[in-house]
């Protein structure tokens, strides 16, 4: 899944090996995120998920392929495109690792004795195999992060400038969100249970996690408006200094942890870290796109450049409202944060059909225009569904026979999450082919 052709550089075939594993981890989380959302429609529970624990199971590899590796692994494929990388390789070793632990880490779905853990931010399975394949994996990542990349550079390349301080800022929070793991985990009490065990293990690193795909997600917006622009969306230095805000509490996580502070801690550095920054973006991408609007090229505004930013950054508005919202530990929880992890994963398919399509700009009614907005449209009616759900008393997290539902307004919400879900999976069936249809084009000889 070359960037570039018909000649490739080293950084653009890293890039797209970081990108494969990104789209083949979405592949297989989108089958099992349409099988679960299915199975929570009532009447369909007890028949797809006889067993709740296999639910739980499929739950789990399903959240850590959906968010540790299609997210991990698409900011690594951005940073890859960043100049300054250094002369010696070690991408493609990392590469390999980083497969071997999705491997290992997904057979644990198929162990029996592999216990579900319901613990925040990183689900566990309590298996040594699946504690082998996510640490090899979290690793491998953190190995492609530690190049001189991190440092800025004067070089041109494929990211605008204004794009480039939120990835390495990404890089970085994910290097600080690992150290907090090895803190926490260097720092357990002894004798714990399963799930105390591997809340605090994986809590602070996880809080840390949520600010790297935010970061990268803004640098996505960036590099999606230059191309609706045709130039830089802000002043360089401004949105340095604005990724640095944005990047700031992640420093503090392995002192957190290390000082034995209260977790809530990491709640409030979320909270209060994350909002007002992005929020700043999105006023600013806004106010560029209003000046521009009697300059803008034909067309502009119905490219998948375009519906890509706009889809994400509504979702992202409608997260922080669902998020304010929470009152109780139901199901409107899974709707704020489906909501918001739909914005990032919106914002990174538009950016990778546009990374694909060197003009940028698709043709006005091509699938690849309203393929971001097909899946960020379900993505946000199931949230929408989990919302009402849970406005009604839904339970978080039940399958199977585990499942009761006890009003009108819970059968309506889940109902409506399931149609959701299924809309969301036709729009990420539809980025596969779209990346699956480029990727053949490119492999064919030219004439």
């Amino acid at each position: 899944m070359a960037i570039e052709t018909p000649k490739t550089d080293p950084a653009s075939t890293d890039a797209g090996r970081w990108f494969a594993v990104a789209v083949g981890s979405i592949a297989v989380a989108g089958s099992f995120a349409l099988y679960l959302a299915v199975a929570r429609i009532p009447g369909l529970e007890t028949l797809l998920i006889p067993d709740p624990e296999f639910g739980w199971r499929a739950l789990i590899v399903h959240v850590n392929l959906a968010l540790g590796v299609w997210f991990s692994a698409f900011t690594a494929g951005l940073f890859c495109l960043l100049p300054g990388a250094r002369r010696v390789r070690v991408t493609p070793l990392a590469q390999v690792l980083a497969v071997a632990g999705v491997l290992a880490f997904s057979a644990t779905l198929f162990v029996e004795s592999a216990e579900p853990v319901r613990s925040n931010y990183v689900p566990a399975l309590d298996h040594w195999l699946f504690l082998l394949g996510i640490g090899l994996f979290g690793a491998s990542v953190a190995l492609g992060f530690l190049d001189p990349r991190l440092m800025p550079s004067a070089i041109s390349t494929r990211i605008p400038s204004d794009a480039q301080p939120g990835l390495r800022a990404a890089a970085l929070a994910y290097l600080a969100a690992m150290a907090t793991f090895g803190a926490a985990w260097a720092t357990q009490p002894e004798e714990l249970l399963p799930l105390a065990y591997y809340e605090r293990l994986f809590w602070g690193g996880g809080h840390l996690l949520q600010f790297a795909n935010v970061l990268a997600m803004v640098a996505g917006w960036l590099f999606l408006l230059s191309r609706v622009l045709g130039r830089s969306v802000l002043n360089p230095r401004l949105s340095a200094i604005l990724m640095t805000l944005l990047l700031l509490p992640c420093l503090s996580g392995p002192v957190v942890v290390l000082a034995d502070l209260s977790p809530q801690v990491f709640t409030e550095l979320m909270r209060w870290g994350i909002f007002p920054v992005v929020s700043v973006f999105i006023l600013l991408c806004v106010r560029a796109l209003r000046r521009s609007r009697g300059s803008l090229a034909r067309g502009a505004l119905r490219s998948t450049a375009f519906v890509g930013f706009a889809t994400s950054a509504g979702m992202t508005v409608a997260g922080f409202i669902l998020g304010a919202l929470i009152r109780d530990n139901n199901t409107l929880v899974p709707g704020h944060y489906h909501m918001s992890i739909g914005a990032v994963t919106a914002a990174f398919m538009a950016t990778l059909l546009v990374l694909l399509e060197p003009p940028g700009i698709a043709r006005p009614r091509s699938l690849a225009v309203w393929q971001p907005l097909v899946f960020g449209g379900g993505q946000g009616i199931m949230a929408i569904g989990f919302a009402i759900a849970g406005v009604a008393g839904a339970e978080r997290k039940a399958y199977g026979s585990e499942q009761v539902v006890r009003s009108t307004g819970e059968w309506i919400g889940l109902s409506i999450m399931g149609l959701g879900g299924v809309i969301a999976s036709v729009g990420g069936v539809a980025f596969l082919a779209l990346v699956a249809k480029a990727y053949l084009n490119r492999r064919k000889p030219a004439h």
